[in-house]
C-alpha cells in the first residue's frame, strides 16, 4: 500500500514541477521575437508552438508563426496559420500581405483573386491581382493592373517586378533588367527583387553574376532556403553537381523539410540521371503543394526520359493550364504527341510559334520532325535547315535535315547532309546508318554496301554487321543477310537485334520450329536471360499460342521478380486471355514493390475492374487521379467504376472533372448528360449542352445533348428541331437513330420511316443503325419488315447473335417453320445468354417440343431470376410437359409481382390446370 502512495506522490510532484516550468505566454512570444531577430527562425517556431499549446487562440502568435513558415519556405503551413489568425480577429491589414504571398507561392492564383475580391483597389492590391492574372496566363490584364498600381504608387516594388516578368515573357530581357534596377533603386534590400535579378542573369547564362546576387540575399537573410536552392541550381547549370549537392546539404540544416529544397534535390537527381528518385521527390512536392507548376514540368520531363509518355502528358497539361504560352511546356506537350504518333497535334502546337518567328532550336527540331511525320516535307525541310544553320556543329540536326530532304524526294541533297553528319560523327555513327538506309531507299545498293564497308573498317561491331545483313536482305540476298546476322552474333552472342532478325528470316521461310529453337539455344547459353524469355513469349503470342507465351512470361517473372517489363506483359496477357483474377494477383504483387508508381497502380486498377472488383479499382483510380489530376481519361475510368457500384452522384462528379480538363471530350459530355437525365435534372443537362454548343458551335454534340434532355422531358417537337440541327452539322448513324426516335415521339411516323429508309439506302454498311431499326420494327409488330432488315444484317455479319435471335422471334410471329434454325445458331454462339435461350425454348414449345425447352428455360431463369417473361415461358413449358405442380409454382410467383402486365395470361394458365 505504501508503494502505491509513493508512486502517486511522485506523479503529483512531476505534475507540479511541470506547472512550475511553464512560462507565461508573453515571455514565450518575446523569446520567439528575439530568436527571429537573431535569424534563428526554427527556434522561434518552437517557442511559438509551445505558446500555442498553452493558448491555442493567441492571434498574434498565429500570425507570427504564419510569417515564419513563409520565411522557411512552407507556404501551405503559412496559409493555415494566417487564416487561423484572421479567424481569431487579428487585423486583416497585417495578415493580408503574407497570406497573398503564401497563396502566390503555392500557385493558387484563383485563390488570390477570390481573397482580394472585396478589397479596396490600393496599389498593393492591384499589383497582387496582377500577379494572379499573370499566373493564370492573362498577361494583358496583368499589365493593365501593374500600370494602374504604379500610377497610384510609382515606387511600388511589386508592380515593377510584375512588369519585369511581363517584359521577360515578351522576350524583352533588356527591358526586364531595366525594370528590376528601378525596383532595386526603390528598395535595395528587397529579397524578392534580388531573386528576380538573379533569375534573369541565370536565364541569360551569366551564372557567376547570378550566384553573386543570390549570395547577396543570404547576407540580408541568412536563412533564406530559396537563395540556397537557387545557388545550387546555378552550380548545377555550371556543370558542378558536387558543389550543388554541398549547397543543398547546408540548406537542409536550416530547414530539413523545405519543399523548396526537395524540388532542388529533384533537379539535382535528374541532372545526375537518377530518374526514379528525382521523380519521387517531384511527386513529394506535388502531394504537399498540388499547385506547384515547376514540379509538374519537372515530373513531365523525367517521365518523358523514362518513356512514361501518358504520365508525362498528364503533368505537362496540368502545367500548361497555368502557363499556356510558356515555350518549354509547349515543347514537352509536342514531344508527348510525337511519342504517341500524333504528329498533327504536335504540329498544331509548334507551328504558330515558328510562324511568328521563334528561333528556338529545340522547337525548330520538334517542328521539323512533326512536319515530316505529318507529310509536310517542305515545311519540315525549312525548319530543319534553320535549326542546323543555328547549330552547324550538331550532327543530329544535320541528320534530321537529311531525312527531311529525303522525304521531299531531294535524294542528292539528303545524301550530302547525311554524309556531312557522318563525317562529324564517324562512319559507324547513327548518321552513317541513316546514310545506308538512304541508299537503300533509292535502291542504290552498291553505295549502301560501300558505306557499310567503310563502317566495317572501323572495327568489328555487331550493330554494323546487323545493318549489313539488312542491306543484303533488302537487296535480295537472304543467304548473305543470314551470314551477316550470324557474324553479328559471333562478335556478341547477346546482340538481340541480330538474333531477332535471324528469327524473322526463319519465320519468312515458315520455319517456326527453327525460330523457336534459335531463341531456346540462346537461352541455354545464357540461362535466366529475361529479354530472351520475353522474345520467346512474343514469338508464341504472335504465332497463336498464348498458353506458351504465358508460360515464358511466368518464367521471366520468376527469374526477375522485381523486373517491371515481364510482370506488365504477363498481366496484360492474362487480361487479354480472360484471366482477370490472375492478372489482379500479379498486378498487386507488382504494386507492392512500387507502391507510388503510377504504372503499377494503373495495372491494379485495370485488373480489378476486369475482375469485377470495382471497389478496389476505385481505390486505385483515386490514387491515380491524385497523382495525375489533369488526366481526363482517369476520371472517366473512375466514373465507370463508380457507376458499376451504383454511385451515380459520385460518377457525375468524376465526369464533371473530366470535362473541366477536356471540355470537348464527347464521351464525357454524353455520360454527364445521361446521368443528369437519369436523375431528371433536365435543366442541368440543358445547361451542359448549351455550354458544349458555345465551345463547339460547328459540332453536333451540344445540340444532340440538349435534344436528348428535351425528348426525355416529353418535349419531342423541341427535341426534333435540335436533332435536325445536329444532323445537319454532323451526319451519323447515332444521330439518325436519335432523329428517328424524336420523329416517332412527335407522331411523324411516316416521315420517320422514310428518313430511315433513305439513310440505310445511302449507308448500307451502317449495321448498328440497321439493327436499331430492325428492333424498332419488331416492337411495332411489323415482323415482315423486321425480318428483311435482320436478313440484310446477317448477309454481312452471319454470326451476329442479336440479329439471329431477333430474326428467329420475327419468324416465329410470322408462323415460319424456319424460325428454329437462326435460334439454334444464336444459342450455339451464345449458350450462356438467357434471352437467346428463352427465344429458342419458346420456339421449341410452340413447335410441340416442350421437353427440350424445359432445361433451357430453367437454366435461363437461374441466370436471370427477375425476368418475368422467361418465368412465364417456363410455366407454359412445364404445363405442356404435364408438370402442373411446377407450372403452378411459377405462376404463383408471377401473380405476386405488383403490376405484372401479363397477369390475365397467368390466371388463364392456372385455370387450365
Amino acid at each position: 500500500m505504501s508503494h502505491k502512495i509513493t508512486v502517486a506522490a511522485a506523479m503529483a510532484l512531476v505534475a507540479l514541477l511541470a506547472c512550475q516550468r511553464m512560462k507565461p505566454s508573453e515571455d514565450l512570444l518575446k523569446e520567439a521575437r528575439q530568436a527571429h531577430t537573431r535569424g534563428e527562425n526554427r527556434a522561434a517556431v518552437i517557442q511559438l508552438k509551445n505558446l500555442l499549446q498553452q493558448e491555442p487562440g493567441h492571434a498574434i502568435a498565429r500570425h507570427m508563426l504564419g510569417e515564419l513558415h513563409l520565411a522557411l519556405g512552407d507556404p501551405a503551413s503559412a496559409e493555415k496559420e494566417l487564416r487561423r489568425a484572421l479567424s481569431l480577429g487579428h487585423p486583416r491589414k497585417d495578415v493580408l500581405p503574407p497570406l497573398v504571398r503564401a497563396l502566390l507561392e503555392q500557385a493558387s492564383y484563383q485563390g488570390v483573386l477570390d481573397e482580394l475580391q472585396a478589397e479596396p483597389p490600393t496599389a498593393a492590391v492591384l499589383a497582387w491581382r496582377g500577379h494572379a492574372q499573370f499566373g493564370l496566363g492573362k498577361n494583358e490584364d496583368a499589365g493593365q493592373l501593374y500600370t494602374e498600381a504604379l500610377r497610384k504608387d510609382p515606387d511600388l516594388v511589386e508592380a515593377h517586378l510584375g512588369q519585369a516578368r511581363l517584359a521577360l515573357v515578351r522576350g524583352d530581357a533588356d527591358g526586364a533588367a531595366g525594370m528590376v534596377e528601378r525596383a532595386l533603386a526603390a528598395a535595395p534590400r528587397n529579397t524578392q527583387t534580388l531573386r528576380f535579378k538573379g533569375d534573369l542573369l541565370r536565364s541569360r547564362g551569366q551564372l557567376e553574376a547570378a550566384m553573386t546576387t543570390y549570395r547577396a540575399i543570404l547576407t540580408i537573410d541568412p536563412n533564406n532556403v530559396q537563395a540556397h536552392a537557387d545557388i545550387a541550381a546555378s552550380l548545377l547549370q555550371s556543370g558542378k553537381p558536387a558543389l550543388a549537392r554541398t549547397q543543398l546539404a547546408a540548406a537542409r540544416k536550416l530547414q530539413p523539410g523545405s519543399l523548396v529544397l526537395v524540388y532542388a534535390q529533384a533537379l539535382l537527381e535528374y541532372a545526375e540521371g537518377k530518374h526514379k528518385t528525382a521523380l519521387e521527390h517531384a511527386q513529394m512536392v506535388l502531394r504537399a503543394a498540388p499547385e506547384h507548376m515547376p514540379s509538374y514540368l519537372l515530373a513531365a520531363t523525367i517521365e518523358l526520359a523514362i518513356g512514361a509518355t501518358a504520365q508525362a502528358r498528364t503533368h505537362v497539361l496540368r502545367y500548361r493550364q497555368g502557363q499556356p504560352k510558356e515555350i518549354y511546356g509547349i515543347r514537352l506537350q509536342a514531344l508527348c504527341d510525337l511519342r504517341e504518333n500524333k504528329p498533327q497535334d504536335a504540329l498544331a502546337l509548334v507551328e504558330p510559334l515558328l510562324a511568328a518567328g521563334s528561333q528556338d532550336i529545340d522547337l525548330l527540331a520538334i517542328g521539323g520532325e512533326a512536319a515530316m511525320r505529318a507529310g509536310k516535307h517542305e515545311l519540315a525541310g525549312r525548319w530543319f535547315a534553320l535549326a542546323s544553320s543555328q547549330a552547324p556543329e550538331s550532327s543530329q540536326l544535320l541528320a534530321a535535315n537529311g531525312l527531311s530532304l529525303l522525304s521531299q524526294g531531294q535524294d542528292a541533297r539528303a545524301v550530302d547532309a547525311l554524309e556531312q553528319a557522318a563525317r562529324q560523327d564517324g562512319p559507324a555513327s547513327r548518321a552513317g546508318a541513316l546514310l545506308v538506309m538512304t541508299h537503300l531507299r533509292t535502291r542504290n545498293f552498291a553505295q549502301a554496301k560501300a558505306q557499310v564497308a567503310a563502317m566495317e573498317a572501323q572495327g568489328d561491331n555487331p550493330a554494323v554487321q546487323n545493318l549489313k545483313g539488312g542491306v543484303f536482305l533488302v537487296s535480295g540476298d537472304p543467304d548473305a543477310a543470314r551470314r551477316a546476322f550470324s557474324r553479328a552474333l559471333k562478335i556478341d552472342p547477346g546482340h538481340m537485334p541480330a538474333l531477332d532478325n535471324l528469327v524473322e528470316l526463319d519465320l519468312m521461310e515458315k520455319k517456326l520450329p527453327q525460330a523457336r529453337k534459335r531463341y531456346q539455344a540462346a537461352l541455354e547459353r545464357n540461362r535466366g536471360n529475361v529479354p530472351l524469355m520475353m522474345s520467346l513469349a512474343r514469338l508464341e503470342a504472335r504465332t497463336g499460342n498464348p498458353a506458351a507465351a504465358i508460360a515464358w512470361l511466368e518464367q521471366a517473372s520468376k527469374a526477375a521478380p522485381d523486373a517491371a517489363a515481364p510482370m506488365q506483359a504477363l498481366a496484360a496477357l492474362y487480361l487479354r486471355t480472360g484471366q482477370a483474377e490472375r492478372a489482379l494477383a500479379l498486378a498487386q504483387r507488382y504494386q507492392a514493390s512500387r507502391p507510388a508508381e503510377a504504372a503499377a497502380i494503373d495495372l491494379v486498377a485495370q485488373a480489378a475492374a476486369a475482375a469485377g472488383k470495382h471497389q478496389l479499382a476505385l481505390a486505385s483510380l483515386q490514387k491515380l487521379t491524385a497523382l495525375n489530376p489533369a488526366n481526363a481519361e482517369l476520371f472517366m475510368r473512375l466514373a465507370r467504376n463508380q457507376l458499376a457500384l451504383r454511385q451515380k452522384a459520385e460518377a457525375l462528379h468524376s465526369v464533371r472533372k473530366a470535362i473541366a480538363i477536356e471540355p470537348q471530350r464527347e464521351e464525357a459530355l454524353a455520360l454527364a448528360s445521361a446521368l443528369m437525365i437519369d436523375s431528371r435534372a433536365f435543366d442541368d443537362a440543358r445547361k451542359l449542352a448549351r455550354l458544349a454548343q458555345q465551345r463547339q458551335p460547328k459540332a453536333g454534340i451540344g445540340y444532340k445533348l440538349e435534344a436528348d434532355a428535351l425528348l426525355e422531358d416529353a418535349k419531342p417537337q423541341e427535341a426534333l428541331a435540335l436533332y435536325e440541327r445536329a444532323f445537319g452539322l454532323q451526319r451519323s448513324g447515332p444521330l439518325m437513330i436519335a432523329l428517328h426516335r424524336a420523329m416517332h415521339a412527335a407522331g411523324k411516323l411516316q416521315e420517320a420511316r422514310q428518313r430511315m429508309d433513305a439513310w440505310l439506302a445511302q449507308q448500307p454498311q451502317d449495321q448498328p443503325t440497321r439493327l436499331y431499326f430492325a428492333s424498332h420494327l419488331l416492337q411495332l409488330g411489323d415482323h415482315a419488315a423486321a425480318r428483311h432488315e435482320y436478313e440484310t444484317i446477317l448477309q454481312n455479319d452471319p454470326d451476329n447473335v442479336l440479329a439471329l435471335n431477333d430474326l428467329a422471334w420475327a419468324l416465329l410471329q410470322l408462323k415460319d417453320a424456319g424460325a428454329l434454325r437462326p435460334a439454334e445458331r444464336a444459342h450455339r454462339l451464345a449458350p450462356a445468354n438467357p434471352a437467346v435461350a428463352d427465344t429458342l425454348a419458346w420456339i421449341l414449345v410452340e413447335s410441340g417440343k416442350p421437353a427440350r425447352a424445359v432445361p433451357l428455360l430453367k437454366k435461363a431463369l437461374e441466370s436471370a431470376p427477375t425476368s418475368h417473361d422467361i418465368r412465364l415461358h417456363y410455366a407454359h413449358a412445364l404445363f405442356r410437359t404435364g408438370d402442373k405442380k411446377g407450372a403452378r409454382s411459377q405462376c404463383e410467383q408471377l401473380l405476386a409481382v405488383q403490376g405484372f402486365a401479363l397477369r390475365s395470361e397467368v390466371q388463364s394458365l392456372i385455370a387450365r390446370m
